[in-house]
């Protein structure tokens, strides 16, 4: 059976102080704050040196949000998404050599399950609450948005591929022998490495810059629930320990139209992910009667006749490319500061939705509700075809005290 979460607010659309709003609101349930124990740290002065510890604690922060939608112009995040999605919508066009719109550029299937989707992550202004709380209170207004650069993708063939072929050495001889050979042949293309080096210097040219000094206001008129959310969790807590977010806020972690050549599948870079062509590895959920979908290829190509299941899929799939490294995408990786020893990051995460409902909890997608009279979403289908989830991702860290030694446990 699928959770229920109650309230669920049906709202005509979402900005910058309904995300914080929200995202206060359902902090209490999302957040699962816990003392998981005590890291050691050695410590070297004049003196000689010794064994610090600090507290390992666990705990959930909403990093970023995730929309996904069929134009630029239903961007579900009205004062700050669709600016940012119409804008790139150009640089998109200048990186593959021709204009984009929803129907991906060819990508579409004679079946009527099959239909393609814009995604964009942006970082979730209230997630900077842990680094409020990590550091006494004190955060700075974003003046602009950061977009993503080819730094990750340019660090794809000497750091991912080589984790790639570790992977196909997992896949069962007799079904590796029926599919390698399709997916090696993509690989020593001359074609995909050229054009990933095209893409590499076009995007160069490429130079979006947004000042967002008119939004300001509008987030302004959410810092008080931000302030209510601080004050909520450091009395939940007793003031404790908080492990910082990875995502910048306000910041463009990904965004499809700028990575139009891999979204959209013109560069069938994905193709080469064992995950792309095995059924049952990489799917959003287990067993061979999931009802959800496939995480890889990593495009914004899908199979699914529920909407809200079809959305929560791609957004699993934007999550598993911005937190990890030199994935084939244009991205700003999700990634922790210094100051603080991370465990088994970018591991768990769970969901809020934002739009078209207002959850008031989290759920984790890929729940089996095969036998089930409901299906995951039933309810919650938006008219426009727009969603936006709240990606609550789970840190456990402990405060560097010197050079890390172990952890109990």
């Amino acid at each position: 059976m699928c959770t229920v979460l109650t309230p669920a607010t049906t709202i005509a659309g979402t900005t910058t102080p309904a995300i914080i709003a929200n995202t206060a609101k359902a902090a209490l349930s999302c957040v699962s704050y816990s003392v998981e124990g005590v890291c050691f740290f050695l410590s070297c002065g004049w003196t000689g040196c010794w064994i610090r510890t600090s507290i390992k604690i666990s705990h959930y922060v909403p990093d970023v949000v995730v929309s996904t939608y069929n134009e630029p112009l239903r961007h579900p995040w009205t004062d700050i998404g669709t600016v940012v999605a119409t804008t790139l919508t150009t640089a998109g066009s200048a990186l593959t050599g021709r204009l984009l719109d929803s129907s991906a550029g060819g990508l579409d299937s004679n079946s009527a399950m099959a239909n393609f989707k814009g995604a964009d992550a942006i970082g979730n202004p209230a997630g900077m609450f842990a680094s409020m709380l990590a550091s006494g209170g004190m955060f700075t207004m974003p003046k602009s948005i950061a977009f993503p650069t080819v730094s990750e993708l340019a660090k794809f063939p000497s750091k991912e591929l080589p984790n790639i072929g570790r992977q196909w050495t997992q896949v069962p001889a007799s079904i590796a022998e029926t599919v390698a050979s399709d997916a090696k042949g993509l690989l020593s293309s001359e074609s995909l490495l050229a054009s990933l080096g095209t893409i590499l210097k076009t995007i160069e040219g490429v130079k979006q810059v947004m000042e967002i000094a008119e939004t300001v206001q509008q987030i302004q008129a959410g810092i008080a629930g931000l302030q209510q959310l601080s004050e909520i969790l450091s009395g939940s807590t007793g003031g404790a320990l908080f492990c910082p977010g990875g995502a910048s806020y306000f910041n463009l972690h990904f965004q499809s139209e700028l990575d139009a050549p891999f979204w959209r599948g013109i560069v069938p870079v994905e193709m080469i992910y064992p995950q792309a062509w095995v059924p049952g590895l990489g799917e959003i959920g287990s067993g061979y009667t999931q009802t959800w979908g496939n995480l890889y290829p990593r495009t914004g190509e899908i199979i699914q006749s529920h909407p809200v299941k079809a959305s929560a899929v791609l957004a699993e799939r934007v999550a598993s490319i911005i937190y990890k490294e030199a994935q084939p995408h244009i991205y700003s990786r999700v990634q922790p500061s210094g100051g603080y020893r991370y465990f088994n990051y970018g591991e768990k995460r769970k969901w809020q939705m934002l739009y078209p409902q207002a959850w008031s909890g989290c759920q984790q997608f890929g729940q089996n509700d095969s036998l089930s009279l409901t299906s995951f979403g039933d309810g919650a289908t938006s008219s426009d075809d727009g969603y936006a989830w709240n990606l609550w991702q789970k840190y456990t860290c402990c405060r560097r005290r010197g050079v890390y030694l172990y952890s109990v446990p």
